[in-house]
């Protein structure tokens, strides 16, 4: 497991705690306080979103867990609405703002799992999902509290 230091880190240790804990708190003030909710009910699970468009950041929770928390650190294509992470260069001590994929595996090592555009990372007791563009460039970074 590698350990990650930077904002990605505060994202990491917030994930598993119940909506309304004060802890989270230290993760809405990176990315607040415009934020948007939206909450969705798929067969019983009850999904609510706390949307950050301007800070390009969605936080995830099921079941009133937080469960992910994703951050945009390049235009998003399917929504241009959204904005960047406001501080891409803090979200991953060592790592550049958008850092290419050789970049990421230098810093963090051998992934845990990998796609075509993907990698995944075991951090901190948790995961650190790094999405490319086509150029290999990091796209998006979700923490993720379980392997999915």
């Amino acid at each position: 497991m590698t350990t990650v230091s930077g904002e990605a880190a505060v994202f990491l240790d917030v994930l598993g705690h119940r909506q309304g804990d004060s802890r989270i708190l230290e993760a809405i003030t990176l990315v607040g306080p415009a934020m948007e909710v939206e909450e969705l009910d798929f067969d019983g699970e009850r999904s609510v979103y706390f949307i950050f468009k301007p800070a390009g950041t969605d936080l995830l929770f099921e079941d009133d867990v937080l469960v992910s928390a994703m951050v945009r650190t390049q235009p998003d294509a399917q929504d241009p609405s959204y904005g960047l992470y406001p501080r891409p260069e803090a979200l991953v001590a060592g790592l550049p703002a958008v850092a290419a994929r050789h970049e990421v595996s230098a810093l963090l090592g051998a992934p845990e799992r990998s796609g075509p555009a993907f990698d995944r990372y075991r951090a901190n007791g948790r995961y650190l999902h790094f999405e490319f563009d086509p150029d290999d460039r990091v796209a998006r970074i979700s923490a993720l509290l379980e392997a999915v």
